[in-house]
């Protein structure tokens, strides 16, 4: 089983950028089952969507009915406790009740009742942990009536506790949410399968296989389309605040458009042309946006004056020019709320075009570095003031 790339030879980068799944010590209560080494795909996808969670900034508890022996609900436990928040774990913990062995389900057998509260308490822990038992839907009245969820498994198998969960948890899912349901392709329970298909069969969303040895489906909740509440957007807008941020180590690379080389550790060099920078915004504005910007340019007339435009959707709005006694200097920026570009389909993002004149290489004016890049301007940090 391959491992995905960012815990195995990415696995340093993915520290350093912060991440939080440990996969040797996150598998261990995962491993305690009996089949699990042999399912490793679902052990990845969960850390997989753990990622997701905190890249995107969902919000809201996890939960998980049909815990039986708790393998699963260990890697929410562990989550739960990194988000801050509460793995709500729903099982009668005595197998199936005979309420739901009937229809499509009627020929199956008792099962899975070789568990316990206690058993499974041991392995996944009280921190950040809440048990409900008993028999769903009737337990979920010990969940909390305005809890809302960013992750929700449901390992339950027959139709009827499967019917009762997606009609209890699709609404209380934050947009974008993860719904994940086991044993939906396996071809052994069918009133799991029958129960997906008739609940989304007026929804929005489509299922999703995954191909893990008992066929999960993933769903993940619509959200409400508006360009200035998407998960990108914000995390990208964050940028433009009143702190500063630096521009060092790829920080800003995901607003950094063309014309930039390699992030370094001062910031990073314009090169050519164009430089591009992407303002995000998380709101309409109300009055005129005000950027500040800790430059510099390289200065290549004999090392004494350069001249770079700035435009904003194509128009320019300012030229600036730097000598060498006033080289870094940190410069204003107006950006005219009459120039943003409108519309409900408009990326809210801002094109900010930074155009170097009398383009050189920085060779011609430095020959003992061998630096052959058209350097332009040089940013150091950014922040918004307005």
């Amino acid at each position: 089983m391959s491992v995905p790339q960012r815990y195995s030879v990415n696995a340093k980068r993915y520290a350093e950028r912060g991440g939080l799944i440990r996969p040797a010590e996150d598998a261990r209560g995962f491993l305690t089952g009996k089949d699990n080494a042999a399912d490793m795909a679902r052990f990845w996808f969960f850390c997989l969507a753990f990622d997701q969670i905190i890249k995107e900034r969902l919000t809201g508890d996890l939960a998980e009915l049909g815990v039986y022996r708790g393998h699963t609900a260990s890697l929410l436990a562990i989550m739960a406790r990194r988000l801050g928040s509460t793995a709500w774990l729903l099982d009668t913990f005595e197998g199936f009740s005979k309420s739901d062995l009937k229809g499509v389900d009627a020929g199956i057998e008792m099962g899975f009742a070789d568990t316990s509260m206690e058993a499974v308490r041991a392995l996944v822990g009280d921190q950040n942990v809440r048990f409900i038992p008993g028999h769903f839907p009737s337990s979920a009245e010990q969940l909390p009536p305005d809890a809302s969820y960013c992750l929700v498994h449901l390992d339950c198998d027959l139709y009827a506790p499967m019917a009762s969960a997606l009609a209890y948890f699709y609404p209380r899912l934050v947009p974008g949410g993860f719904l994940i349901v086991h044993d939906y392709s396996s071809l052994h329970w069918d009133g799991a399968e029958r129960a997906v298909h008739e609940f989304f069969a007026n929804k929005a969303e489509s299922v999703v296989p995954m191909p893990d040895s008992a066929g999960s489906a993933i769903i993940r909740k619509v959200r409400t389309p508006n360009r200035f509440d998407n998960w990108y957007v914000r995390r990208n807008a964050g940028l433009f605040g009143p702190d500063w941020v630096s521009a060092a180590n790829g920080s800003l690379a995901t607003v950094l458009g063309e014309g930039w080389s390699a992030p370094e550790g001062f910031g990073v060099w314009g090169i050519d042309e164009v430089h591009q920078l992407f303002v995000f915004l998380d709101k309409p504005p109300a009055g005129d946006i005000e950027l500040e910007l800790d430059v510099t340019a390289m200065l290549l007339e004999q090392r004494t004056r350069r001249e770079i435009e700035v435009f904003v959707d194509g128009r320019q709005i300012a030229n600036w020019i730097f000598v060498a006694k006033d080289n870094r200097s940190v410069r204003s920026l107006r950006i005219p709320v009459a120039d943003l570009p409108g519309g409900d389909d408009s990326l809210p993002a801002i094109l900010v075009e930074f155009r170097p004149k009398l383009i050189a290489s920085a060779m011609e004016s430095f020959p003992e570095t061998g630096d052959q890049r058209r350097l332009g301007l040089a940013l150091h940090r950014v922040r918004r003031i307005a």
